[in-house]
């Protein structure tokens, strides 16, 4: 599908630039409530995001399918609901989910810390949830799985082999079994924080947030960096066009490779002047909470 279809049947927004993030189907995924990390399915007729509730201690995985043209409604996973479950991710052929969460590794563990956890979609749904074992998940978080066509895992972590606060890791799959992780050089992991990479199917360029860096231009921005003959380029903040003042992350490209959608909180300001004012404006998407946008790839790979 082209860019622009794609932009007038799912960015649906009035009075912006088709080049301009847009939200993403509003009042149907991105409404007054907190939604983030969505994944699209490789033929494009299944997508799944998180919503949380506003202390962010209920988080769980919804999915929407399409029939026809027709998007239904979205719907609890039937793997999710008890624990806090995030950041589900398609691997590039749609087999196999990819998602975070704090469930307890076996009966009666407390550690409470996210893992990464997959799932794989069959003919009669989804399949028991299946934790990776202790060569990705520590007694630290680990975060935001993203899978190349070559199997290669790439997840946040904060670990001594990293270079800052929060970095961004890769391991190799070999037979399908995960290698160690490394750490993503000094190109894309700094002494502060990046988090949230997808790693485009055919490794050639890496989408992720970070923030404190000095040319931030808010809580957290999107950034790219290209792969060249094997090595990653410096990342590149995407700039104002695309970022907000405020948190900007959690990115996916679809399959085709024409639309980046990303979470943000940023929101529409006004001045209130009455009660019934504001809570109009907390009724509606833009209001501060976590929201999801789209824009067109070749807004940002010329």
């Amino acid at each position: 599908m082209k860019i622009f279809s794609l932009i007038l049947l799912l960015c649906l927004s009035v009075n912006v630039s088709a080049q301009s993030p847009v939200l993403f189907m509003p009042d149907t995924i991105s409404t007054r409530y907190k939604e983030r990390d969505m994944t699209i399915s490789l033929d494009g007729n299944h997508l799944l995001y998180s919503i949380h509730n506003y202390q962010d201690d209920q988080r769980m995985i919804v999915e929407m399918k399409k029939t026809g043209k027709e998007w239904g409604q979205p719907k609890l996973v039937a793997f999710s609901g008890q624990y806090k479950d995030i950041e589900p991710m398609f691997t590039p052929d749609g087999s196999r989910l990819y998602f975070a969460s704090d469930r307890p590794l076996f009966e009666g563990d407390q550690s409470m810390d996210y893992n990464i956890w997959y799932v794989d979609r069959t003919r009669k749904g989804w399949s028991i949830p299946v934790v990776l074992d202790s060569m990705i998940n520590t007694d630290g978080d680990e975060f935001y799985p993203s899978v190349s066509n070559a199997g290669t895992l790439y997840f946040t972590a904060t670990r001594p082999e990293g270079i800052g606060k929060e970095d961004i890791f890769y391991s190799l799959s070999q037979n399908g079994v995960f290698s160690k992780p490394i750490a993503l050089g000094s190109a894309i992991n700094t002494v502060t924080y990046e988090f949230n990479a997808f790693v485009d199917p055919d490794e050639n360029y890496l989408l992720f947030s970070s923030y404190k860096r000095p040319d931030g231009l808010g809580s957290g921005d999107l950034y790219i960096a290209y792969r060249v003959h094997g090595q990653w380029q410096l990342a590149v903040n995407l700039g104002s066009e695309i970022n907000s003042p405020d948190l900007d992350y959690c990115p996916f490209v679809s399959a085709d490779g024409e639309t980046l959608y990303f979470t943000s909180n940023r929101k529409i300001a006004h001045s209130i002047s009455s009660v019934q004012e504001l809570r109009e404006w907390m009724d509606r998407p833009q209001n501060g909470f976590d929201d999801i946008y789209c824009v067109p790839m070749n807004t940002i790979i010329k």
